[in-house]
């Protein structure tokens, strides 16, 4: 079982004196957050404003341990079992202890890039539990590690973490699709996990890849080749700026001799330029599924 803390700090944060509405804020809040994240664990956006489908909603139901006492530290339990519908290709745990990873990567400004619907999520929560105002801040602490000799992982979410979530949130979301995308693959970061594609109008895409297709970026380094995965655009230039990669295709392109291509060769000048008579000796034919009463019959019929 992975255990997280969550310390609710403020004037009236204390057993015996929290609204319960606020304890009820900090578990749903939390859940949504870590939802959020695991879209971006798995690489993948939300489509539409519906429930989560049922994988990610296993994932990132908190189970309630217990609370201590003091400032108010509930302790929960991150998922421990599948869902029955096998949708993830990660373990539920696993990917409940990414998503929780990811979470506080945002609230301590680690992430490299905080994805919008993360951010809304945390600065959601935030504002549920009036951070800055009511409550002075909220203390998420992971113990997912301290099986290994780790020190537990810590992030704090205080008036200036939200107001930073809000910021991220707010700002312009680019536009995404499914599609493909060709161009020049001529850089890949593989510890980040990033590479980028010159397309052919000279625009620079951002590619965003999972460890498992590692080697295929590795092979179409330095060529032409075909990107597959959701594109996002920005929402005032149109331009594609990033791609979530999803599968890769070298593309093989022989070069293109304009002249021989509006040629019109007879049929034995083309025999002649590729070494070839047109005649196939059936006696050369391999035909491994025939007796050998069989294939001479078949041969006699071809001669008749």
């Amino acid at each position: 079982m992975t255990v997280v803390r969550a310390r609710l700090d403020g004037a009236d944060a204390e057993l015996g004196q929290v609204a319960a509405a606020d304890v009820a804020r900090l578990i749903l809040g939390l859940e949504r957050a870590i939802a959020s994240a695991a879209y971006v664990v798995l690489g993948e956006s939300r489509r539409g404003t519906g429930r989560h489908r049922q994988a990610i909603e296993s994932a990132s139901r908190l189970r309630f341990v217990g609370v201590e006492s003091g400032s108010v530290v509930g302790i929960l339990a991150l998922p421990e079992s599948d869902p029955s519908d096998a949708e993830l290709r990660l373990p539920v745990p696993h990917l409940s202890a990414l998503a929780f990873e990811q979470v506080l990567d945002a609230i301590n400004g680690g992430a490299p890039r905080t994805d919008p619907e993360l951010a809304a999520a945390v600065a959601g929560l935030a504002a549920a539990l009036g951070i800055g105002d009511r409550n002075t801040s909220l203390a998420l602490t992971s113990e997912a590690r301290v099986a290994t000799g780790d020190q537990p992982r810590q992030a704090v979410l205080d008036a200036g973490v939200r107001e930073r979530m809000h910021r991220l949130a707010a700002q312009p979301q680019p536009v995404g699709r499914d599609q493909a995308l060709v161009g020049l693959l001529f850089e890949a970061d593989f510890e980040e996990e990033t590479a980028r594609l010159r397309l052919p109008d000279g625009g620079v895409v951002t590619v965003a890849f999972t460890p498992d297709l590692a080697d295929d970026i590795h092979e179409a380094l330095r060529s032409q080749a075909r990107l597959d995965g959701l594109v996002r655009y920005d929402s005032r230039t149109s331009q594609a700026t990033h791609v979530e990669l999803r599968a890769v295709e070298r593309s093989m392109q022989a070069p293109l001799d304009a002249e021989a291509f509006w040629r019109s060769e007879s049929f034995a000048t083309l025999q002649a330029a590729q070494g070839t008579t047109g005649h196939v000796d059936p006696t050369a034919l391999a035909i491994n599924d025939l007796t050998d009463r069989e294939r001479a019959d078949f041969l006699a019929a071809l001669d008749a």
